[in-house]
Parts: structure tokens; sequence; C-alpha cells
């Protein structure tokens, strides 16, 4: 048996091959019916589209044969593309080139094969169009071969649309994602460094807010406006992908044009765009990734990622252009990770814990409440802060189990301390007060553990005021009905809309730390501060101090009329188990000192 040699233009060959046959492990209907019919014309019992890669051929169609794969060294068709003609062999024991061949000597017993090849351009054949007999037949004449070379034409042109269809954003016209895999795999292929430029041309959620206000159809002119301005910045010979809603890639093979070609397409998205008379002001920013071979990440897309990732950072540079940075990337990731892991934290016993922090009244200095403070133990990494975690799961679904779990751990506190006289507070965020779902679960618990709702507070923040102010209304009445006491916390650093409060149902406003630290006595800050105090007091608020750090800062809040305080001069968050102990010594110490 002779194996095939290897064309002189292999590499090229290959490159085709990808960029041709995406669909080679997808059957296609058309293909089918045209080998269908191939086979019924010819009078053959198999007719096959096969594609010859780089060690095996593969059949995008075929109809009398089982296999869909086979090794290219026993290939017929391997033969076949090293001419641009069909080639037939009349019987395959007579030819030294297949006499031998396993396909000959063993199943199916191939005794007849024609094959046209699959020519891209005039030079290249990625495969062939082939009939096939297990006997012996005459040659075909002039017309017949003629017919098969038009089979593999027709072949080709299915072939083609199945690759426009595959490779091009339906949108834009513009050549996809996929299509940008297949290129970056070529170039890797062939060990050609590269340059990926990621241009997103507006966050993903500006996008769907334009769709919510003024239509699909005015975003898709407007997506259409931006990637008409980026087309007209490229150099000849450079490629625009459409590679998600709000991003387009340009593949770069000279880094010396980097720089230059950035500046231009953010100078060109700079001006607003005019769309349908209404005038867009873009927010765009350009990630730039290397992507060098070896290709160890070629499949995972690695190098894809570090360019969105690096778009979304550019966004805060003045240039709006940036380079993939690894320190900023991994925070990104470390931020998935996080919320990747809370899921599973949520469900195992151990990660997550309560700390509490005690709040004391002011003059007597005793101890009546403490406010719940969510902790993280990460296997991996540690201790998380609720400072870091928090504001991530705000963002998902994550955040109303969370609530839930923090609810239920505080019922949980109170029930095996019945007998202690103080309350707990949690904080909750405007998706827990959106819905009756938080308040239904936390009154039913507490019913089912038979603990007074007095001894439970809920703490928000003033953004929630602004966000849900309907629905947080009427949750929160649901909640002073039953007995609970509503607490504002970080009150004095958001919208401090009194107008707001006398609507909200809360009985405490907690003054935020940094009006306590920076309202130094004579100063024009602490003159603000008291007048707070003063006209939250006169509205029948009873006002917290939140930090409270040193002596001195809580003698002030004690004199500027504060009812209550808490800071780390009082106590520091502590474990539920040191809490009670702390809390239980100072009751004995307040009991002598009375």
């Amino acid at each position: 048996m002779m194996v095939a040699p290897v064309p002189i233009n292999e590499q090229d060959r290959l490159a085709e091959v990808a960029e041709w046959c995406v669909l080679h492990h997808e059957p296609s209907t058309e293909l089918k019916a045209l080998v269908d019919l191939a086979r019924r014309y010819f009078g053959v019992p198999t007719c096959v589209v096969s594609i010859v890669g780089e060690c095996q051929q593969w059949f995008a169609a075929r109809a009398g044969l089982d296999a869909q794969t086979m090794p290219r060294d026993i290939s017929f068709c391997a033969h076949t593309i090293l001419q641009a003609q069909p080639m037939e062999v009349l019987d395959a024991t007579a030819d030294i080139r297949f006499a031998r061949n396993p396909l000959v000597t063993g199943e199916p017993g191939v005794r007849y094969y024609c094959g046209a090849p699959l020519m891209v351009g005039q030079r290249i054949a990625i495969g062939s169009f082939c009939i096939i007999d297990t006997t012996t037949r005459p040659p075909l004449d002039d017309a017949q071969k003629a017919m098969l070379v038009a089979f593999a034409e027709t072949a080709m042109q299915i072939i083609s649309g199945l690759r426009r269809n595959v490779f091009t954003d339906q949108d834009t016209g513009l050549f996809n994602r996929l299509k940008l895999e297949y290129d970056v795999s070529a170039a890797l292929g062939r060990w050609q460094p590269l340059t990926l430029l990621a241009v997103d041309i507006m966050p993903p959620e500006a996008l769907n807010d334009i769709i919510r206000g003024l239509g699909y159809n005015f975003a898709h002119d407007l997506t259409l406006q931006a990637m008409a301005r980026i087309a007209a910045q490229l150099d000849g010979g450079l490629c625009l992908y459409k590679i998600s809603p709000t991003r387009f890639a340009v593949l770069l093979e000279d880094v010396g044009n980097v720089q230059p070609l950035c500046q231009r397409i953010v100078a060109a998205l700079q001006a607003p765009a005019q769309c349908h008379q209404v005038p867009v002001l873009l927010d765009a920013g350009i990630g730039i990734a290397p992507i060098a071979p070896p290709a160890d990440e070629r499949n995972s897309l690695e190098w894809l990622r570090r360019a969105v990732a690096a778009a979304d950072s550019a966004r805060r540079n003045v240039g709006r252009y940036a380079w993939y940075v690894p320190e900023v990337d991994a925070a990104q990731r470390r931020a998935l990770l996080l919320l990747a892991s809370l899921g599973h934290a949520l469900l195992s016993e151990g990660e997550l814990s309560l700390h509490l922090q005690p709040r004391i009244e002011l003059p007597s200095g005793q101890c009546r409440s403490a406010e719940a403070l969510l902790r993280w133990h990460h296997p991996q990494l540690g201790n998380v802060s609720p400072a870091e975690f928090i504001p991530l799961a705000e963002k998902t679904a994550l955040m109303a189990s969370l609530s839930l779990w923090v609810m239920r751990a505080v019922v949980g506190i109170l029930d095996s301390t019945q007998g202690m006289d103080f309350s707990i507070s949690l904080n909750v965020t405007a998706r827990d007060l959106e819905s009756p779902t938080f308040m239904d679960a936390l009154l039913s618990t507490l019913q089912g553990a038979a603990i007074s709702p007095r001894r439970v507070q809920l703490e928000f923040t003033e953004s929630v005021l602004i966000e849900q102010p309907e629905a947080l209304q009427l949750q929160l009445q649901r909640a002073q009905q039953a007995g609970i006491d509503i607490a504002i916390d970080d009150f004095g650093t958001g919208y401090c809309n009194w107008v707001y409060l006398a609507r909200i149902p809360a009985s405490i406003v907690k003054l935020d730390r940094s009006l306590v630290h920076h309202a130094l006595p004579g100063c024009r800050e602490a003159l603000l501060v008291q007048s707070v105090i003063d006209l939250a007091s006169n509205l029948k608020y009873r006002v917290l101090a939140e930090g409270v750090e040193t002596a001195h800062q809580l003698a002030q809040v004690s004199a500027w009329g504060c009812a209550e305080a808490q800071g780390f001069h009082i106590a520091r968050p502590m474990p539920v188990a040191d809490f009670v102990q702390w809390f239980c010594n100072t009751r004995q110490i307040d009991q002598v000192a009375g």
C-alpha cells in the first residue's frame, strides 16, 4: 500500500480545512440530500463528501457508509487532493497504490473509486466528492466526470453557505466569535504571535437600558453606527469581528500598530452617535491582550477572557484603552471565585458564622442590643471580609439566600438566649424588602421559635429609601405592627431626605461613623452633626452613634444627645459565645455598681 504524499502546500491547505469545515462533526441535510442524489445518478452503493485533515479524514455527508472517520494514511481521498481533476480507480486490486489497502483487502472491499476534489479557489483541495463501489466498473465518460465535478462544486457551495451561517454575525454581517477562535487557532498552529483588541462600546447593562427604553431597532442601528466608526479606523487587511452584543474584536500581527489604532478607535467613538435623531454617548473601552504560542489555552479561550477583562478595566483609564494586567485580572477572578464559592458556603457547615457587636445605651452604658455581623471563613482563602463579599452578593440572587441565612442564624441565637434581655439587629437590603418573601419568612420563623419580635431589629441603608420607597414602606409597616424595631443605617452619608423618613416607620437612626470621626468640637461639621441629632431627636428617633473608638468620642456623642453608641471603644464584634459571656459580665458589674 502506498501512503499518499503530503501536498507541498499542506499548511495552507490545513488552514483552509479549518476555515471551511467548521461543521464537519454536524450533519447537513443539504449535503445528505446531495450524496443521496449522486448515489442514485451514478448507480453506486456509496457516495461521500470527504474532508481530509492532518491525520484523519471525516465525512461531512455519507450514503451507504457507516464510518464517520478513518485514518488519512488509508484514504483514497488523500490521493485525490493532490490533483485538480477527478481521480478514478477502476480496479483497486490492480492499482499498486491501493492493492494492499485494508479498505480493499478487507471491509468494505473497495474496487471502484472516483473522486472530484473539493477546491478552494484554483489551487487548494480540502477533500473530495467521491463515489465508491465494491465491484469494478468501466471508466466514466466526459459527461459523467463533468457531472461529478458539478456535484463537488455544489457541495462546496453548500459548505460555503454553512460556513457563512456559522461564521457570520447575522445582525452586522461581520465575522463572529467562532470565526475569531478559528483564526487564532490557525495562527497559533503556525506559531504566529498575535495581539487581540476587544472593543467594548458600552457596558451590557447600558445596552439593556437602551433596548428597554428605545427598542431593539434603535439598539441595532446604534451598534451599526459604532461598527462603522471602528471599521473606518482599520488599516487594509485587518478584520473586524463581532464577539458579543456590545463587543467587537481586531486581531493584529504587528504589535507596533496597537497604540495608534487604539487611539484612533477611541477618538472615533467619543463623539455622540446620532441615532434616530437621539444623541447617544457611548462608553467605550479597549482591552489589549497578547496571544503567543505555544497554545496552552487555545481551547479554553483564556486569551479572549484576558482581552475582555482588560476592556472592562479600560473604561476607568483616561485613554480608554488598557493592556491586560494580571494583578487587576486576579482581583476580578477572585471576585468570581468568591461568588462561585458563596453558594456552597450557604449549604455547608462552619463556613458562615455570625459575630455580635454590642450597642450600649447612653448615658447609662448598659447593653440591651447587639448588631449581627456576618463572617465567612473560606476553606482555601481563609477569612473573607464582608466588605468584600457582601457588595458582590448584592449584585446576584445570592443576596436573598444570604439574608435568609442570617435571619435564621439570628433567630437561633435568640432562641438559645431566651432568658437574656437583649435584642439583635440584622441588616437587610432593598431586594429583601421588594417583596413579602423575607418578611413572611422572618415572622414565621419567630413565631415557630416562640421568640418575641421585640428582640429583633432591622437595619437598612438610606439608599433603600430611594430604590424601593413603596415596597419598603409596606414591608416595614408589617414589621412595625409585629413589634420589630426599624433602624436606618449609615445615616448622614446618603440622600438624607427627611420627607422619606417621615413616611418610613423607623424608630432608630444610626449616625455614620464618618460623622463621629470628623466632627471635632467647635468645627462646622460638629455643628452640622449636632443639628442632625437634634432634628432626629425632635422627630422622636433614637440616635445611635456608630464607630465610637475613643473615650473622647463616647463622651462627645453622649453630650450631643445620642441615645446609643457602638464601636471598638465599647467592644469589637465577637463570636456569639464570647458575646454571651461579655453580656453576663457587664450585667454583673452593673448590678454591683447599682
